[in-house]
């Protein structure tokens, strides 16, 4: 395709390169007409919410959380919300009242235990920040809290702004962690690379979900359009979701969520904080430590399908992006989705985006930052 021609971002400079997965005019995957011609996902989250149950949880005495959660989940699953929402972390978390005279397994799901809509839940434990004091000089406000930015925030930055505050690598010492992580971390293929595909990298928190929406209904926690996104873009994307938190709470929302099981869409696999490596960096004027998402990582351990030239990583913080800024796509953060009128677009717009640069040989000369103002 020629982009000269067309209304897709280029950037002024582009330098030539290939990547092992060659892509040609006979091996591209023909861009599907329209994101209206999905197939319904309607009645797949309809599904979900008749398979829910409510269980009121009481913290500290007054506190309240009405969780609606699908039967099927596990009490891992309950515990890894109640994490987002209390700062207890699930490990020290006790559950009184889902089973009669004894504290249910991590395993256990609340259909097995029986557990009806209703159900009058106790949470006992006290918040991580709490027990601990953060050790000198780290920001934040504890592991559940990860998406704190060590400057100004990211949605109160744009155009030029947005520019000047990138964070300016200082140090070249995250390429010995890199290669530790690459070397050290397990990857659980969730579904095998498609040969041919593009790759897409999704965060998760306040990209997809709302991770402290207080309704505690796991259908208003998914942003608008979830499912259709994911299911318009899959025939020429591949998915990998990378989360700044740890495993088990990664694999309790993206199951909550329904992402794993739905028809129309498979997630090659999900990453979470320990695939992630510290940066020193110049960001808004002065020098801070923060977390990355080196996209080398990906590259590395699938070279024969992922790389610069075919691979956008969504975020809605563009500190993540420090090491691959040519990658980087920011979206706006999805929040308060409790309280506001549920008119969030961005999926929407952002599949029709994909679709249109789909067809690419390769995505390296795009502009990512200007997405938003593309018109079909």
């Amino acid at each position: 395709m020629d982009t000269s021609s067309s209304n897709v971002p280029v950037k002024r400079s582009h330098s030539e390169s290939s990547c092992n997965e060659a892509y040609t005019t006979e091996n591209l995957i023909q861009q599907p007409a329209a994101l209206d011609s999905l197939p319904e996902t309607a009645e797949v989250e309809d599904e979900m919410v008749r398979e829910s149950v409510l269980i009121d949880v009481v913290w500290r005495g007054s506190e309240q959380y009405p969780l609606r959660i699908p039967k099927y989940a596990t009490i891992l699953s309950v515990k890894a919300l109640l994490e987002e929402l209390t700062g207890v972390d699930a490990e020290s978390q006790k559950l009184l009242g889902l089973v009669r005279g004894q504290l249910p397994r991590d395993s256990d799901t609340l259909v097995g235990l029986g557990v009806s809509s209703g159900t009058r839940v106790r949470l006992v434990g006290t918040p991580l920040c709490d027990r601990l004091q953060p050790r000198e000089g780290l920001s934040g406000s504890g592991l559940w809290e990860s998406e704190m930015p060590p400057g100004p925030s990211d949605d109160a930055i744009s155009g030029g702004l947005a520019r000047m505050a990138r964070s300016q690598v200082l140090s070249t010492d995250w390429q010995m962690q890199l290669q530790r992580i690459v070397e050290d971390t397990e990857i659980r293929v969730l579904n095998a690379p498609r040969a041919g595909r593009k790759l897409v990298v999704l965060d998760l928190d306040y990209t997809l979900f709302d991770c402290k929406n207080v309704s505690g209904n796991v259908t208003d926690m998914a942003r608008p359009g979830l499912h259709e996104f994911l299911a318009a873009i899959y025939p020429v994307y591949d998915l990998i979701v990378w989360s700044q938190t740890r495993w088990h709470i990664v694999e309790s929302k993206i199951t909550l969520l329904g992402m794993l099981t739905h028809p129309h869409y498979k997630i090659t696999t999900a990453l979470d904080i320990s695939s992630m490596l510290t940066i020193h960096a110049l960001r808004n004027g002065r020098e801070v430590d923060h977390q990355v998402k080196p996209l080398e990582f990906i590259w590395t351990r699938f070279p024969d399908h992922y790389c610069r030239q075919n691979t956008i990583h969504i975020d809605d913080l563009s500190r993540n992006f420090a090491l691959n800024w040519q990658n980087g796509l920011k979206i706006r953060a999805f929040k308060r989705a409790d309280t506001q009128p549920r008119t969030d677009t961005e999926l929407y717009k952002l599949a029709r985006y994909l679709l249109h640069i789909s067809a690419l040989p390769s995505l390296e000369a795009l502009d990512h930052s200007q997405w938003h103002s593309y018109k079909n």
